[in-house]
């Protein structure tokens, strides 16, 4: 990922920002509200200078909040300066838990539940269902039963709002219309939470399989374009090629009839020959060119078995010997419908950057294994090793840890998306200086 920030975190700057402007709207209309009650309906509210400092500390609280998600949704210079989307959810929580008890205490001042204004305990509980996750919401809804409750049980009255909901301190004993004003609050407010909960888990899993969606249509818009370079680039070589393989053909068979008495002469017949060979080797890479772009064109998918899948694997990979292949008799005869060429493509692929990771010469060991739903191919080589950034990146086109000219960096991203499009995965572990270990697995047919 090469964004600056972590979809996660952008989705809860984005809810940040809009708690950030209710709670501006709060504080004003609470404003109002108590200097229209006090100036147009003469009413006479006590506690006038705890309001106040209610209100004060919700001013407070939206400017250090403000403050601090603009800290961190600046630009930052790598990843490692991502702050956690949890340290998101935590403040917004606890904001939420400021903003509720803010609320029982103006509410407290002003008449408890006889208040009309006392259904702002839905307002706060529906916010906490959309921004925050389901333990957070159930935990912030407990808390808001707490107190409502205790609203109920001790208030000071206001003579203008008197819906006759004495309190519970007052008469000892709780009404039958309290009774039903907490059933029904109770009631409300957990459908309430319940829906939206799930709604709001809903949204994210639909925004996942998005995000899935694109980002396999990305690395398919990727693999028709190598595709169509491969095709064109092996085009234009097909002809300069064979050219010099004719070339190379006629001077081979020159010497033979006329071997040369120059000094050096029997290392330029071993050069031609040469020149021979690699020119061969050039025609066969040409011709998967040619065809190959992840998914071999034209290819169908048919029962392929696990021992010919493998095999054909090592047939195609350079210095095979090295490769240490366990593949036990109860595997050997499972089968698989894959395009059988494009993935043994693959695996080659994955087994040669093994190969290559290690110079000391060391086996490069393959494992397959039957692991439930799924057959494992296990890779393990002796190599380096690769750094988290690097492990990061292994999956990127174009991204190589060879030197200049071994390697263009498209075998781990070419076998991902041909393994993806199987339902299969590809799993790196791996742990400096002690090798890499990549965990393969596809789908039984």
């Amino acid at each position: 990922m090469n964004a600056t920030r972590i979809p996660e975190n952008d989705h809860c700057y984005a809810n940040t920002k809009w708690l950030l402007k209710l709670r501006w709207v709060a504080v004003i209309g609470q404003l109002v509200t108590i200097l229209g009650s006090t100036w147009l309906f003469q009413m006479e509210i006590p506690m006038a200078w705890a309001m106040a400092s209610v209100i004060g500390v919700t001013l407070v609280s939206n400017l250090l909040l403000m403050f601090w998600s603009n800290r961190w949704q600046q630009p930052q210079t790598s990843l490692t300066n991502e702050y956690p989307s949890r340290s998101w959810s935590l403040i917004l929580g606890l904001v939420l838990i400021l903003d509720m008890l803010s609320l029982t205490t103006l509410l407290f001042a002003t008449g408890g539940p006889n208040n009309p204004f006392s259904l702002f305990f839905f307002v706060n509980l529906s916010l906490s269902a959309l921004l925050l996750n389901r333990y957070w919401a159930w935990a912030i809804t407990a808390l808001t039963f707490c107190c409502y409750f205790f609203l109920m049980y001790q208030h000071h009255p206001i003579a203008q709002l008197n819906l006759g909901l004495e309190t519970i301190r007052s008469t000892g004993q709780i009404s039958i219309m309290q009774k039903g004003l907490l059933a029904s609050f109770v009631t409300c407010a957990c459908v309430i939470v319940y829906f939206l909960t799930r709604l709001t888990d809903e949204l994210h899993n639909q925004q996942i399989q998005i995000r899935r969606a694109q980002l396999l249509q990305s690395n398919s818009d990727k693999v028709e374009a190598l595709g169509t370079l491969a095709a064109g680039t092996a085009h234009e070589l097909a002809t300069p090629l064979s050219t010099i393989a004719i070339v190379a053909k006629d001077v081979e068979q020159a010497f033979e009839k006329h071997p040369p008495n120059f000094p050096g002469a029997e290392d330029v017949i071993d050069d031609v020959h040469l020149i021979r060979s690699e020119l061969d080797r050039c025609r066969k890479i040409i011709d998967r060119m040619s065809s190959h772009a992840g998914d071999t064109i034209g290819e169908s998918i048919g029962p392929v078995s696990v021992e010919e899948i493998s095999m054909r694997t090592l047939d195609g990979i350079a210095d095979s010997d090295r490769v240490e292949l366990s593949l036990p008799e109860a595997v050997k005869e499972q089968f698989l419908s894959v395009p059988a060429e494009a993935l043994c493509q693959a695996m080659r692929a994955i087994i040669q950057n093994g190969i290559d990771a290690d110079g000391s010469g060391s086996p490069i060991e393959v494992t397959v294994s039957d692991v439930g739903d799924s057959l494992q191919w296990l890779i393990k080589d002796q190599g380096d090793g690769m750094s988290n950034e690097q492990l990061r990146r292994v999956s990127e086109p174009f991204f190589t840890t060879k030197p200049p000219g071994k390697g263009m960096g498209l075998g781990v991203f070419l076998a991902r998306n041909v393994v993806g499009r199987l339902g299969g995965s590809i799993e790196f572990e791996t742990r400096p200086e002690k090798g890499t270990t990549v965990r393969l697995k596809l789908p039984k047919s």
